[in-house]
């Protein structure tokens, strides 16, 4: 089977990137590792982001209940983190390939899930659970950790820009 030119030139060049960007066994036994086992360079950020992510969805969750403060039965809505298996097990479960049974539809896969407050809480005499103390406390302390976390992904990719212009400022 012939190939026109410019098909042929066009497969010259994928081949041609192909090797370009794959490390020789020579850059291998340099870096020490595979290529697949280096690590990312904004990994650290991508886990500082689902931190805000967690605090932003929180926040919402938590302005909504003061939204709520005079509807009658409202009962207040929280976020609770899964712990370290629950969250392996929903990545796990997140059908990482097209024939994989995926999680039912609606669900983030994310390491949180939406509780209702803690059966125990008095409510009003209309059976409204929102307390405005407690979720303005609530909302303060989330801002806080919000913050922290936004702060250190500037400090993470200030970094990462300095080492990228090579020392010289940000």
């Amino acid at each position: 089977m012939q190939c026109t030119g410019g098909v042929a030139l066009a497969a010259a060049l994928v081949l041609s990137n192909r090797r370009a960007n794959s490390p020789t066994p020579l850059a291998r036994d340099v870096m020490g590792t595979a290529p697949e086992d280096v690590m990312r360079i904004l990994d650290s950020v991508e886990h500082l982001r689902a931190g805000m992510d967690y605090h932003l969805a929180r926040h919402n969750l938590l302005t909504a209940n003061l939204a709520h403060v005079d509807t009658p039965g409202f009962r207040p809505l929280d976020l609770q983190r899964a712990g370290a298996f629950e969250g392996a097990l929903q990545t796990a479960l997140a059908a990482p390939q097209p024939g994989h049974i995926a999680l039912p539809h609606g669900s983030s896969g994310e390491a949180w899930r939406v509780v209702e407050g803690s059966p125990g809480q008095a409510g009003g005499l209309d059976g409204n659970g929102v307390n405005v103390d407690r979720e303005a406390v609530k909302i303060a302390t989330n801002q806080i950790r919000y913050d922290t976390l936004a702060t250190l992904v500037q400090n993470e990719l200030s970094g990462l820009a300095w080492a990228a212009n090579d020392g010289k400022g940000a």
